[in-house]
């Protein structure tokens, strides 16, 4: 009996001290909350509060000056029994001693108020408060650090752990593409790898959302180069790491890629403008009377220098609706395919440049009148294998049966086609473009050839090995060797003769894009030569250019396409 009065007394010594700190508190925070001495221990809430631990602030809404608590809180003051203090309006009070373990779970379970918990975050030890915050995205890491000082300082650039862990809630680790990277190109990486920041990366990759989302159309064309290279490096450092619930490879950087083009109000833009100043010599002089104009590239087609960063963000990202419904873009792809000066012995008839790396305008323009071909309401077939996934590296998975030294992973079925113009046209354009009123390709429309079905394999045959044909004169990377392969080339169309094919690929200087040729052999004679270009390394589509394996001067050319059929989204139609 004495225990229990004992106890019942020090539980009322107890209600008196939070009733005091309330009344204290009262007179200086108003309806803000009350202050318990932290010699009360824990301090928990219930309904219409929160509670934290020590001397902080538990938060009401219904706080009066007179410090009628219109809430229920919970003080432990022994290890086996709480005693519930209910406040009531007009200073109305009840406590109620029970033990611990039948405490009910709304009493029991604490709500902290954001505020006063970030107050207390701040004060633990780093190891720990990095823990709490690893779990964090980025947005939430910003949110925090604007709570206190001591919240800011913690979370400085210079904190790489936690960025860090902020950037991996948002991107692949970037050590994954580099990984795939061969070694010549690992090496001239190294630096940037040892330099690597992950607060400034991260930064600048939220800078780009942000000015592709909700910048102003004037603004975004200022940075626009900024942007798009960073978009780029998205791209070029995304990797399939995780995997969804149906097993499907997953990429953190494609699915940001894919957000932004969802939340972008004209997505088309970053793909196609690009700011020039109103004095430089580039721009045209038609368009300088309207300087706040956008001037895209299929507006001023060849008369302005494109940037390879622009070119090869728009054949990684695959055709626009823009473009689809502009004529002056078609007319501009045309007028860089067909021209027989584009390319040549120089480029090996292909879209490359004397260096042997890619010449990223003339791919462009492949890829835009080839999508354009497949978006066309054919009577054979449909066929689209494009797009950020596509240019991933590993983005099908090795065949079982494909030889160990294919790094290229080009065993197996290639879907493709090829397009020409009339000859006469071709003709009349390339003596006419250098006039002073060239030929308009915009109201031209190309040919399509049939649906091919390619199928090659790897050969070691030192017959092609020792094939003249089959020997690059442009510089390549030698860091994996030359592949080259044979194959047949057949149609869908019933009766007709397979066609032989053979040629090799082998990675530009560059190291990053798979150079291709293939000759076309029918009648017991090489017909064709067919020069592409792979932007992702063993995935992607191969965009090039075909023309007669004698190369005759004004001779007839055109783009092609192939693609491996496990990316093609093939479909019959009536």
């Amino acid at each position: 009996m004495d225990s229990a009065l004992e106890e019942e007394a020090r539980g009322r010594a107890l209600e008196d001290s939070v009733d005091r700190a309330g009344r204290e508190c009262a007179s200086s925070f108003g309806n803000y909350g009350i202050v318990v001495p932290r010699r009360l221990g824990c301090v928990a809430t219930c309904s219409r509060g929160s509670h934290v631990l020590g001397p902080r602030c538990i938060r009401s809404t219904n706080m009066r000056a007179a410090c009628s608590v219109n809430m229920t809180c919970k003080v432990r003051y022994t290890k086996r029994t709480f005693v519930h203090a209910s406040a009531y309006p007009y200073g109305g009070r009840q406590s109620l001693c029970s033990p611990l373990d039948r405490v009910p779970p709304h009493i029991t379970t604490p709500r902290s108020c954001p505020r006063c918990t970030m107050s207390y975050l701040s004060t633990l030890a780093p190891e720990l408060l990095y823990i709490i915050l690893s779990y964090l995205p980025p947005r939430d890491v910003v949110h925090f650090a604007q709570t206190c000082r001591r919240a800011a300082q913690f979370i400085q650039p210079d904190n790489f752990a936690l960025w860090k862990s902020a950037f991996l809630h948002v991107f692949d680790h970037p050590r994954y593409a580099w990984d795939a990277l061969v070694p010549s190109v690992r090496a001239s990486n190294v630096l940037r790898e040892a330099q690597w920041d992950w607060h400034h990366e991260l930064r600048r990759r939220m800078v780009a959302f942000n000015a592709v989302c909700e910048s102003d159309r004037l603004t975004l064309l200022k940075t626009i180069e900024q942007v798009v290279k960073t978009l780029l490096d998205i791209e070029q450092t995304a990797a399939y790491t995780t995997r969804d619930t149906e097993d499907k490879p997953q990429s953190l950087n494609l699915a940001f890629l894919s957000r932004l083009q969802n939340q972008s109000p004209d997505f088309d833009s970053i793909v196609h403008d690009y700011h020039r100043d109103i004095n430089s010599v580039s721009l045209p002089l038609e368009f300088q009377a309207e300087s706040d104009r956008a001037v895209t590239r299929s507006m001023v087609g060849r008369r302005v220098a494109i940037p390879p960063w622009a070119s090869q963000f728009h054949v990684i990202h695959g055709p626009t609706k823009r473009e689809r419904d502009s004529v002056f873009s078609k007319a501009a792809a045309r007028a860089i395919v067909y021209d027989w000066n584009v390319t040549g012995s120089f480029a090996e008839y292909g879209p490359y440049d004397r260096s042997g790396g890619v010449n990223w305008q003339a791919v462009e323009a492949i890829s835009s009148l080839m999508h354009r071909i497949f978006d066309m309401p054919l009577d054979m077939y449909k066929l689209t294998s494009y797009g950020f996934p596509m240019n991933i590296p590993k983005a099908i998975p090795v065949r079982p049966d494909s030889p160990e030294q294919d790094w290229a992973g080009l065993t197996g079925i290639w879907l493709g086609t090829y397009a020409f113009l009339d000859y006469r046209a071709l003709v009349h354009f390339n003596i006419a473009h250098n006039q002073e009123y060239p030929l308009d390709l915009g109201e031209y429309e190309e040919a399509c050839g049939d649906l091919m079905h390619l199928d090659i394999k790897v050969s070691d045959d030192e017959d092609l090995k020792l094939d003249t044909r089959l020997q690059p004169s442009l510089p390549y990377c030698h860091d994996l060797p030359i592949l080259r392969f044979t194959g047949l080339s057949q149609n869908q169309t019933a009766g007709r003769p397979s066609i032989g094919v053979r040629g090799f690929v082998c990675l530009t200087p560059s190291g990053r894009e798979v150079r291709w040729r293939l000759i076309i052999r029918y009648a017991g004679e090489d017909q064709w030569q067919l020069e592409g270009l792979q932007p992702g390394v063993r995935s992607g589509a191969i965009y090039g250019l075909w023309s007669h394996i004698d190369h005759d001067d004004h001779g007839p050319t055109g783009p092609f396409f192939y693609a491996p059929a496990a990316l093609c989204d093939l479909g019959e139609t009536d």
